[in-house]
């Protein structure tokens, strides 16, 4: 993964957080629907990477 990816955590299939990775470990991501973005811990593996380029 490069910092910019786009992180997709899925769930019996569906998508249900999308994070953008900030590297070693971490992401930029709303925690909940309403809150103000900030860097987190992915805290899971199950997640799907996407790249525009």
């Amino acid at each position: 993964m490069r910092p910019g990816d786009l992180l997709f955590f899925h769930e019996g299939g569906n998508v249900y957080h999308v994070g953008i990775f900030a590297g070693k470990g971490k992401m930029w991501a709303a925690p909940e629907p309403g809150d103000v973005v900030r860097m987190q811990d992915i805290w899971t593996e199950s997640f799907t990477v996407g790249r525009a380029w």
